[in-house]
């Protein structure tokens, strides 16, 4: 089983499943006068065993041997001239961009005048550059990816972010209005995370995988809630970069299982032999 495709593309279809399982609970599992929800109600008690099953499914499927990746996280994500990537991290980055150009906006419009917002639209700005970065070096192969701060800005805007969204939903009694988006922001929070670990010597590609996929999945339920156009975009850049990633790392783990050198250097060394080897012609 390819499981760089058949991981992320299920954990897709699921998640379009979930959408539309949080469309349905939206419109039958709360009182219109009082918005509270309705106990019992089956579009709730359908989409928390979907979620579950795929948590489970995840946590099963994620399971395996993987290689040391001794070679951190340039072995990891290499994806030296693979344009899919590139173009999907890319597409990615300015979604980011985008976003911190909407909270800005709406800030000045006086739409949402939280000023952790502002500071989450500084770190947009910031992850733009670093995820651009990132792209670079994994399309070139460059091999700047060892204790490298442009793969934890990322993460810090995913702190943030937790942050603001919390801070607009606190007073809401209701937590089923908002469970799902603070799931997807924990789970793109900590997919970021393990991520950046391999750059920092604690690559665990369990953890990436699981969080990255569980990440997606949550953020594609949680654009069911009709959020604004800023916080779409940020959802968007989640899915792109951890789909991206998550593909690469499961390719160059079934690709190369225990190789200590990267992919590209394991090829040339074994060029480099073949060479030593075949005798001069005379």
């Amino acid at each position: 089983m390819r499981k760089e495709i058949v991981l992320p593309a299920a954990t897709v279809a699921v998640g379009a499943a979930g959408f539309l399982l949080r469309r349905w609970e939206l419109a039958t599992a709360f009182e219109p006068d009082t918005g509270l929800h309705i106990p019992g109600s089956p579009a709730t008690w359908a989409l928390i065993a979907l979620s579950a099953a795929l948590a489970a499914a995840l946590v099963l499927l994620c399971r395996g041997k993987y290689p040391d990746f001794a070679g951190g996280y340039d072995q990891a994500f290499q994806a030296k001239g693979n344009t899919l990537y590139a173009t999907a991290m890319i597409l990615s980055a300015f979604l980011l961009l985008a976003a911190a150009g909407g909270m800005v906006l709406s800030f000045l419009r006086r739409e949402n005048t939280v000023v952790t917002r502002l500071i989450l639209a500084a770190l947009c700005v910031a992850s733009f550059a670093c995820v651009v970065a990132t792209t670079r070096n994994n399309f070139r192969g460059e091999g700047k990816g060892k204790y490298n701060f442009t793969l934890l800005m990322p993460a810090y805007t995913g702190c943030v972010w937790l942050i603001a969204a919390y801070q607009v939903r606190a007073g809401d009694p209701v937590q089923l209005d908002y469970i799902y988006e603070l799931f997807a922001i924990i789970a793109v929070l900590l997919g970021l995370y393990f991520n950046a670990g391999f750059s920092f010597e604690r690559g665990k590609p369990f953890r990436a995988v699981l969080f990255s996929l569980l990440g997606v999945y949550f953020s594609l339920v949680t654009l069911a809630d009709g959020h604004d156009p800023a916080t779409t975009l940020l959802y968007g850049f989640a899915v792109l970069y951890l789909l991206s990633s998550t593909a690469v790392l499961l390719h160059n783990a079934a690709r190369r299982p225990g190789a200590p050198m990267d992919p590209p250097e394991a090829e040339k060394a074994a060029e480099e032999e073949e060479t030593e080897e075949t005798p001069d012609e005379p």
